[in-house]
């Protein structure tokens, strides 16, 4: 026997979204904007008045910061449930293990270059 797709099925136990009640509206994308142009802002002026060990790490920290802001406004992850976090910070993980995994190895190598 075929059920449609918005049909509850009562063994499997899936819970389809329904768009009448589990609409969860929007974020204020212009608040997001300038929150993001702001932090930009910041990244570009600590470039250039602060020691570059403090630049690096606030460029870093804000650059993490857009980062999450649009994984949770501009892709609606704040949304979903724990497993695609999950999923999300697994990726992260793994990238992360890659780079200090193959940082060893880039920084080893002796350069060619001579100063003038």
């Amino acid at each position: 026997m075929h059920t449609p797709l918005n049909a509850q099925s009562s063994d499997a136990g899936v819970k389809f979204p329904d768009p009448a009640t589990d609409y969860h509206g929007h974020p204020k994308y212009l608040n997001v904007l300038l929150i993001l142009f702001a932090l930009f802002g910041i990244s570009l002026l600590v470039g250039g008045f602060l020691p570059p060990v403090v630049a690096v790490t606030i460029i870093f920290v804000t650059a993490f910061i857009k980062a999450a802001m649009v994984v949770r406004n501009f892709m609606h992850l704040k949304y979903e449930p724990l497993l695609i976090w999950i999923a999300v910070a697994a990726v992260f993980f793994c990238l992360t293990a890659f780079f200090f995994g193959i940082y060893i190895d880039i920084t080893a190598v002796k350069l060619d270059v001579v100063p003038r």
